[in-house]
């Protein structure tokens, strides 16, 4: 009863302090779970926007990582990947795979405290769901101290309160559970130490853990925790804390932030200058009658640009007229790539051209066409608002798959081999019988180009330690065994992913077409073949995918096993142009024959960073499906660029989640449309044109 008197006392406080005595606090920290919070307790503080952090925690009772992320200036997310001890035996170990999110709906001001509502497992009835309201209070610029209401599991200690009945754990998707049961008060005070970098912490908890003393050996002492945090710069922290009287935990957190890179960028060399032509400029378009002039204006354009990692494979010029189809292969913002190839364009071509037509390609797939006028560029350069201008006064459409009409100049395929080699790391957390796994491979790929239409691909992997599949035991999925005999296909020899004959095109200039056909991933061999209508001036698009496959053998180069299927898919994209966030809506039939859809949310930045997480569910029961009736997981993607001095179109992605799982299986095709085209459109090149003066 004290404690309960306490925490309605430090509310009061809280909605009783006078305007100006209070002043916004130090730096957010996280707590036990990796999220920004006090210890077990969740506040109302948030991260900088598009802050993201891994937090590798161990608190006693549970053990695991955790991806957070501040996807708007007002919502934080959470993928929390943890075992939890003891929970369905002694001595046994339950994996839980959940989403968190927290919803700052008041700002903190003079007199209000900052207000958030928040979710732990969000949509699903797991051990850790749990539902709250917490309000957050800077006093000075030492201290801030955090009042909230919660239910679930952080209702379950001393409830002042009930709202209904709660249903049982069984961590299936829903909504019935959410803000039901008992309600229970949370509290407690972070200090910023004289000591630099140095937070201590205390809290009152309303989490009672009774799952975790039923089978271990854990015990609740006390409803406090204590713990202590030390940031080493921006983008290390380590915690200590001492929880309930009878446990010590501890965390590590790796931070970074997309909008502020480790290293200065752009140190490479400047773009061309731009120099006007002069008033009484040659209009003379004599020299345009020469094939041979032609010819090798566009072979020396073609080998200046490709010094620059700008490859052009098809130009024409005329007399007033350049139009060029190329590949960047060294900018990460398309924009930036455009600009310097215009300067390059102004300071090369007779003054009788006056019109500059760029079309973009991923691979050999022409995607936007962009029209500038030379006219346009000299006045533009190096002048107030040249940036939005320069957007404005550019004509936007989509490409054909050829430049049209004669006199068009193309690339020879002078390598039509390619090859790399480079390693992959899988992990494996909490699927397919696994827990914690791990391997190290190498992986190899190949690529002959036959034509700019059709390549012959293949991938292998030779597997160098690791232990992913030795942890499982007899697989009992009621399902077809597409993704949960994973294990089965790990192998100490060398392995073939991939060996696929592709062809890639366009129908028309909004409509993409693919087949894939022969070994498409190490589990299903067939024939996959895909359209995608994606006009360059919309930022939504429309595709359908459907394929025939076998299983693979376990152990074999070419083997197929007696399952089959027919699997497809209707696809819907969205940039919404707001905050670099898009949507994917994928419905149709899974690998295990099970119908549903499955639906995907990113936020990409303008240098690359992007972090997706997805959710798929679908018609398979929730005692067939597994960890609950759905599947969930999440990938971060983080551009070299954003580590180097210097321009690269390389990154880095880690995925995590739906590892196993036969419900909601989708193939894994590499070269998907969309993926492959994505980043190409007006919408895009809005978001990123700031680039394109630089």
């Amino acid at each position: 009863m004290t404690a309960r008197i306490s925490m309605i006392a430090m509310s009061a406080l809280l909605a009783a302090m006078p305007i100006g005595a209070l002043a916004q606090g130090f730096a957010p920290s996280f707590g036990n779970h990796g999220s920004i919070g006090i210890i077990d307790m969740p506040n109302a503080a948030m991260q900088p926007d598009g802050e993201t952090s891994w937090s590798f925690i161990n608190n006693g009772t549970s053990s695991g990582g955790v991806l957070n992320f501040q996807l708007l200036p007002n919502i934080e997310a959470s993928a929390r990947i943890i075992s939890l001890d003891d929970w369905t035996a002694p001595g046994a170990s339950f994996g839980d795979n959940t989403l968190d999110l927290k919803f700052r709906l008041v700002d903190e001001g003079n007199m209000r405290p900052a207000i958030a509502i928040g979710f732990r497992d969000v949509l699903s009835n797991g051990p850790t769901a749990s539902e709250y309201i917490v309000a957050t209070k800077s006093i000075g610029e030492n201290l801030r101290v955090s009042a909230g209401l919660g239910w679930g599991r952080l209702g379950s200690s001393n409830p002042i309160f009930s709202t209904g009945t709660r249903p049982a754990v069984d961590n299936a998707l829903g909504v019935s559970h959410m803000f039901a049961g008992d309600a229970a008060l949370f509290g407690g005070v972070e200090w910023q130490t004289p000591v630099n970098n140095l937070t201590l912490k205390a809290e009152y908890s309303s989490d009672a853990y009774t799952g975790e003393q039923v089978f271990g050996d854990f015990t609740r002492n006390s409803p406090f925790n204590l713990g202590a945090e030390y940031r080493f710069g921006s983008h290390l922290s380590l915690a200590a804390y001492y929880n309930y009287g009878s446990e010590l935990g501890f965390r590590v957190t790796i931070s970074g932030n997309p909008n502020q890179p480790i290293t200065p960028q752009d140190l490479g060399v400047g773009p061309a200058p731009v120099n006007a032509r002069a008033a009484d400029y040659s209009r003379d378009v004599s020299w345009a009658a020469v094939p041979i002039v032609r010819k090798k204006m566009m072979e020396i354009l073609a080998s200046a640009l490709a010094q620059d990692g700008i490859i052009v494979q098809e130009g024409r010029i005329s007399g007033d007229t350049l139009e060029l189809y190329v590949n960047n292969n060294k900018y990460a913002r398309q924009p930036m790539a455009v600009g310097r190839l215009a300067r390059v364009m102004a300071g090369s071509t007779p003054p009788s051209v006056e019109v500059f037509r760029v079309t973009l390609m991923s691979g050999n797939l022409p995607t936007t066409t962009m029209e500038i006028k030379r006219a346009d560029l000299e006045a533009q350069v190096d002048r107030p608002n040249a940036g939005p201008d320069s957007f404005n006064s550019t004509d936007f459409s989509s490409a054909p798959y050829h430049i049209a009409g004669e006199g068009v100049w193309e690339r020879e395929l002078e390598k039509r081999f390619s090859w790399r080699l480079s390693p992959n790391i899988p992990v494996n957390l909490f699927n397919a019988g696994g827990l914690g796994e791990i391997d190290l491979i190498l992986a190899g790929t190949a690529q002959y180009q036959v034509s700019d239409a059709f390549a012959l691909n293949l991938s292998m992997t030779q597997k160098l330690l690791g232990n992913i599949g030795d942890g499982a035991g007899i697989n009992l999925s009621p399902l077809p065994h597409v993704r949960s005999d994973a294990g089965l296909y790990n192998s100490s020899r060398p392995v073939v992913g991939r060996l696929t004959a592709d062809f890639q095109t366009k129908i028309a200039p909004s409509l993409y077409a693919r087949v894939s056909a022969g070994y498409l991933e190490r589990m299903f061999g067939g024939i996959d073949a895909e359209l995608l209508w994606k006009p360059a001036t919309q930022n939504w698009g429309l595709g359908a995918e459907i394929s025939y496959v076998k299983q693979r053998d376990f152990d074999s180069f070419f083997g197929f096993q007696a399952y089959e299927t027919v699997t497809g898919f209707a696809s819907l994209y969205w940039n919404t142009g707001w905050n670099g966030l898009e949507a994917q809506v994928d419905v149709g039939r899974y690998l295990a024959g099970d119908w549903g859809g499955s639906f995907t949310l990113s936020r990409r930045f303008t240098n690359g960073w992007e972090v997706a997480g997805y959710m798929t569910l679908t018609d398979v029961s929730f005692a067939d499906f597994g960890d609950g009736n759905f599947d969930k997981g999440i990938r971060l993607r983080i551009p070299f660029n954003w580590t180097l001095p210097f321009e690269s179109r390389a990154a880095t992605t880690v995925a995590f989640g739906g590892y196993g799982n036969d419900g909601g299986a989708r193939l894994n095709i590499s070269n998907r449309l969309y993926s492959t085209i994505r980043g190409n459109d007006t919408t895009d090149y809005y978001e990123t044109w700031g680039a394109y003066w630089q």
